[in-house]
């Protein structure tokens, strides 16, 4: 509980003016408001650290949808922003010119096969003739050979470009290669699509999604350290948890766990690539959101913390000013009259005397309901000035 320390009561004057004949009058000045000093008593609580760092969500897998033939755009047929499944068709390109392909190099196959079929026959022939020794020579038999190893390999070949024809008259259809969030159309009916050249249109993953944010060397090398100590609860720097809050959040409601750490520093900012890992059932979190990301470090543990409005700084450094018993030949001091004899409160008992000073509180740590966990500088019994310093006079009771 705040505490509130009143110093300097106000005195109320009051002035007699004689005047020459006139009775006496008296004025009373106004009472001056109370000088105020709050202060507190550092709390104890059982805490867990955690830093707080910014970052930014991205899919786990994001497509720019282009056609692999060239021809002229006839369909789409999906709504801008829409969720497809992986294979979905998304395009139609005009297919006669790929259709007229696949007729012609299937005709083409055709004849090939006729042909190498022929020629197999006739070298049938040629070798029983051959073997028997019979009205052949060996000139006329090495030909009936070689003619049919070309014929074989024009079917082959034709083989081959019927394929290739069936494939690009398949690429007319363009599909979704993966499952997720389309964006908008780039290219409308009638358009020319260059092969491999003219986006057509994205898709993003939703579930689950990643969050990449950068930690700095101090609180990288701190989680290294705990871990290789047992004090975090995984089992390297790739399986820590996380808790991951949106910008319109107060509280860190969503888990994820850390998958990925980058392989080196970032010499420009001194920092470390992390990424975390998690689910969007609901597809409340997509690509490109800013959100906060708390990562535990350490287990919990019982820390001192103080008022996060007591703090102030000095130089960068965290610092409170602190209230401490007077002492006075090793015992506690105590305010005393001009007889040298303590002055009693209204409790009776003797005022005793506090020092004001600055203390520096090293490291701090976490926030909890407004109080701050610190790693040194004060004590259980310290009475922390909270507001109201520039009232607290020297040695005033």
């Amino acid at each position: 509980m705040v505490r509130r320390v009143q110093f300097g009561l106000a005195m109320l004057a009051c002035s007699v003016v004689a005047g020459c004949g006139s009775a006496a009058s008296s004025t009373a000045t106004p009472t001056k408001p109370p000088d105020l000093v709050l202060y507190d008593r550092p709390v104890t609580r059982e805490v867990l650290d955690y830093e707080q760092f910014p970052g930014r969500t991205e899919a786990v897998l994001s497509v720019e949808v282009r056609s692999r033939v060239s021809g002229y755009l006839n369909q789409v047929y999906f709504q801008d922003g829409g969720f497809v499944e992986k294979d979905a068709v998304l395009f139609q390109i005009d297919s006669r010119p790929f259709q007229a392909a696949v007729d012609r190099t299937q005709a083409a196959l055709a004849q090939a096969e006729a042909h190498a079929k022929r020629l197999s026959n006739e070298l049938q022939r040629a070798k029983i003739l051959f073997d028997r020794g019979m009205s052949i020579s060996r000139e006329e038999f090495d030909r009936y050979t070689f003619d049919h190893a070309e014929a074989t390999a024009a079917l082959g070949t034709a083989r081959a470009a019927h394929d290739l024809a069936l494939l690009d008259l398949e690429f007319t259809r363009v599909t979704s290669p993966i499952s997720g969030r389309l964006g908008r159309r780039l290219v409308d009916p009638g358009n020319l699509v260059q092969a491999d050249t003219t986006p057509l249109t994205t898709v993003v993953s939703q579930d689950p999604i990643y969050v990449y944010f950068d930690v700095h060397e101090a609180a990288m090398l701190r989680i290294r350290r705990l871990l290789q100590e047992g004090a975090i609860k995984a089992e390297d720097e790739h399986r820590v948890p996380v808790e991951i809050s949106l910008s319109d959040e107060t509280e860190f409601k969503h888990k994820g766990v850390v998958d990925f750490t980058d392989n080196r520093v970032d010499l420009n900012t001194g920092t470390l690539r992390f990424r975390a890992r998690l689910d969007n059932p609901n597809g409340l979190f997509t690509p490109g959101l800013f959100v906060r990301v708390k990562l535990p470090i350490g287990s919990p543990h019982p820390a001192l913390m103080v008022r996060e409005e007591a703090l102030t700084s000095d130089q960068g450094q965290k610092k409170v000013y602190v209230l401490r018993r007077a002492m006075k030949d090793g015992e506690p001091a105590f305010f005393e009259d001009k007889a040298g004899k303590p002055i009693l409160g209204r409790d009776g008992a003797p005022i005793p005397k506090y020092n004001h000073t600055l203390v520096d509180l090293g490291r701090i740590g976490v926030l909890v309901d407004g109080y701050r966990e610190v790693e040194q500088g004060v004590e259980p019994d310290d009475l922390i000035v909270v507001s109201g310093l520039q009232k607290l006079p020297k040695d005033a009771p």
